[in-house]
């Protein structure tokens, strides 16, 4: 039997069996799962800095070293820094009394000689030209990495300065003519008779848990901010610092339960006002610790820009007309509680009574009042 007898076709002509149709159901293809990229740490990220970044860097850890006793930390680089990048003063006299010096050098490179001694002749300069009074009692070089045979020398004073005459013997006629008018022999007959002790290097590792400290370290590397410390509770008796949030619930107590206005004593003393006002300094104390919180941790202002979020978030509802002081308060507190902020940082280490006790903070210094007039 032919093919075409087979299909049903005539004799003779060719015959095209229809194949099924193929399924219509795409096939999804399902992509791997991209992988996230590794997170540099904040040592791997300064290998990327700009000098500048890098300068800026070092001047937030300088800045944070209270052991030092510094009474004021300047930066002097420029194209005429005269070997100083950052100048720390231990006496209000500045470079005219006891200093240190800190050169910050950002290669792809480590740290060595060359580049070194040059800033070792820049200071011994300024000092014989009376740029300065005194050579600082340390000049430390920082950089993102040290060479070896540098960090040798620096531990060994006497090789450093062998190896820094040594250096300017070889290039006597290109500094010469960098140091004209004498300038030269004036800085190397200076640093003849100065040790090379007060030259070292900071440590990297050191200066970044240090670093750490500071309010800069989460802005400049993006790194969690650390736990907060455990809660406190609000001291037994009203301070200073709460006289007007605390006089502010008075005044809603008095208009709510007829509780004296002007005694402290007697609304804690109340079966319900009490309760509420320890409530409310517990809640005020936590915005507090909030606030330090922040001040030791990331730069100024982030605490105050949280504050300004509640408060837009809050004040039409405080605006609104409500029966008594009491029911302001409440609406508040709820509304605070409720809303939604931005990226605030500090968000992350939020608690529950940090907005609330930010609302008291806000009271404190009059942005909110619970008891308006026709209300009491």
């Amino acid at each position: 039997m032919s093919a075409s007898e087979q299909s049903g076709g005539l004799p003779g002509k060719p015959v095209f069996t229809r194949l099924p149709k193929p399924s219509q159901t795409p096939v999804t293809v399902a992509s791997p799962m991209m992988a996230m990229p590794p997170v540099l740490t904040p040592k791997q990220q300064l290998v990327h800095h700009s000098a500048d970044d890098w300068e800026e860097f070092i001047y937030e850890w300088v800045l944070a070293l209270e052991e030092a006793g510094y009474v004021d930390v300047v930066g002097m680089g420029g194209s005429n820094d005269r070997g100083v990048d950052i100048a720390a003063f231990l006496t209000p006299d500045k470079t005219d009394g006891d200093w240190h010096a800190y050169q910050c050098k950002h290669y792809g490179r480590a740290l060595g000689g060359a580049a070194a001694f040059p800033e070792i002749l820049k200071i011994h300069s300024a000092v014989a030209e009376s740029q300065y009074r005194t050579l600082p009692e340390r000049y430390v070089f920082v950089a993102p990495k040290i060479g070896a045979s540098l960090t040798q020398d620096l531990a060994k004073p006497s090789t450093l300065k062998a190896k820094f005459f040594d250096w300017t013997d070889k290039n006597q006629d290109k500094l010469t003519l960098e140091y004209p008018g004498g300038m030269l022999e004036r800085a190397l007959g200076l640093a003849h008779g100065e040790g090379f002790s007060r030259f070292e290097a900071g440590n990297l590792d050191k200066i970044l848990t240090q670093h750490a400290a500071t309010p800069h370290h989460v802005r400049r590397f993006g790194t969690p901010l650390p736990d907060r410390p455990a809660r406190l509770s609000a001291p037994p008796e009203h301070t200073p610092d709460e006289a007007r949030y605390v006089q502010q619930l008075l005044d809603v107590y008095g208009e709510k339960w007829g509780c004296s206005t002007t005694s402290p004593h007697e609304a804690r003393a109340h079966a319900k006002a009490g309760p509420n006002l320890q409530r409310q300094r517990e809640a005020f104390y936590c915005a507090e610790q909030l606030r330090l919180f922040a001040r030791d941790h990331i730069p100024p202002g982030t605490f105050e820009s949280l504050q300004d979020d509640v408060f837009s978030g809050v004040a039409e509802v405080e605006e609104q007309d409500f029966a008594t002081g009491y029911d302001r308060l409440k609406a508040v507190l709820e509304a605070a509680r409720n809303m939604q902020l931005g990226t605030n940082i500090l968000l992350g280490v939020e608690r529950p009574d940090d907005r609330k006790g930010i609302c008291h903070q806000l009271a404190n210094d009059d942005r909110l009042i619970w008891v308006q007039g026709g209300e009491q």
